[in-house]
């Protein structure tokens, strides 16, 4: 059966160097962006996975693609300090990194997806997800701008976002991180996380189905950042004391931030999974490993020794130094080797998997049965 193709980038900040290991576990290190993407219909990101998407949609290697993740100084130009407190980092510094990675490729949306790439095989549709601060609602920042699921604009048309447009509005996330919005063409834009779209594999499957994609003849490939679960430190019970006040404050917008941006995106998988026509098992000896939505995702667990699970939870997703990056990367290589658990599309309590798959292996097998090489 030939299928409809989606690729979905979840969120994660320098994190998300763990989707072009997943690639490249796919499709080989001398595998170019173009031709990867020429393997999907459709491909949605948000934050760190834009910057994935923007790196193969310069038609990178996925080597020179992991290179720029693992190059401090390119890292240090998108994570730009310091920011106005509270924010770590500079939006404007952000932008202007950004522009200057993408270098000729910072160009409308519709002039990068949508169309031939640059061996002629045909480029997927982009989806590219942000949170439109005054409206108060997502935004999708798209490469078909006559996408059937897009609300029709009224003329005048309002030029669109470039890619590095897209990918700033996507990666703002606020008040810990970036100490203000993106801003451009009079829009005002946030991470793409507080939409509820830090995996958007389900929006990405509503995208599909408005095209008139069936369920069924859609198959849809999500990459994660990792999913590592903390132990967050108890909320302090109310108090009259105003000190202690403004300290649970602090606290609880810290904890609000994180769980939106950091929330674990399973949820999203298996929304696309039962859109998509995936059955629903029936009991817990019959997982489902045959749905059409494979998730490849870092599952470490609490008991997780190489690298220690406390000192992986203790890493924000802004991972800029080193000797954090080279955490993620061993995550990654015991990942691969099937040293650490797989995050399946649906799980019980005690994490055994029900929809999807525990292992890398059996969701790489999964895929290529699902979608072989064109």
């Amino acid at each position: 059966m030939t299928r409809h193709r989606i690729l979905s980038l979840d969120g994660g900040g320098a994190w998300a160097l763990i989707q072009v290991r997943a690639l490249i576990n796919l499709y080989g290190l001398s595998a170019r962006g173009h031709d990867v993407l020429a393997e999907f219909d459709l491909a949605a990101a948000n934050s760190g996975g834009s910057l994935v998407l923007g790196g193969l949609l310069m038609d990178l290697t996925l080597e020179e693609l992991l290179g720029l993740f693992l190059d401090q100084a390119k890292r240090r130009s998108i994570f730009a300090a310091p920011g106005i407190w509270p924010g770590r980092y500079a939006a404007t510094g952000k932008l202007a990194g950004l522009r200057a990675i993408l270098g000729p490729w910072d160009k409308p949306l519709p002039e990068v997806g949508s169309r031939a790439g640059n061996r002629g095989r045909l480029l997927p549709h982009l989806l590219i997800c942000a949170y439109d601060l005054p409206a108060q609602r997502g935004v999708l920042f798209r490469s078909d701008l006559s996408s059937p699921s897009a609300a029709f604009e009224p003329p005048p048309r309002r030029p669109s976002a470039s890619l590095a447009e897209a990918i700033h509005a996507s990666s703002n996330a606020p008040v810990l991180y970036f100490d203000d919005a993106a801003r451009f063409g009079g829009g005002t834009y946030w991470d793409g996380a507080i939409a509820g779209w830090n995996c958007p594999a389900a929006i990405a499957a509503v995208e599909a189905l408005g095209y008139g994609w069936r369920p069924g003849e859609i198959a849809l490939l999500s990459l994660g950042t990792a999913r590592v679960d903390g132990r967050e430190k108890p909320l302090a019970p109310p108090s009259e004391d105003m000190g202690l006040k403004l300290r649970r404050l602090g606290v609880e917008v810290g904890y609000m931030l994180r769980a939106i941006l950091k929330e674990p995106p399973n949820s999203a998988p298996l929304h696309a999974h039962i859109m998509l026509g995936g059955r629903l098992p029936t009991n817990p000896a019959d997982p489902v490993e045959d749905g059409p939505v494979v998730r490849m995702n870092p599952n470490p667990g609490l008991a997780n020794a190489d690298p220690p699970h406390a000192v992986l939870a203790a890493l924000d997703m802004d991972a800029v130094a080193d000797q954090d990056v080279a955490l993620i990367v061993r995550l990654s290589d015991r990942w691969i080797a099937n040293q650490v658990p797989n995050e399946p599309v649906r799980a019980n309590r005690l994490g055994t998997p029900e929809i999807g798959h525990g292992t890398l292996a059996g969701a790489v097998a999964a895929w290529q049965r699902l979608a072989p090489p064109r």
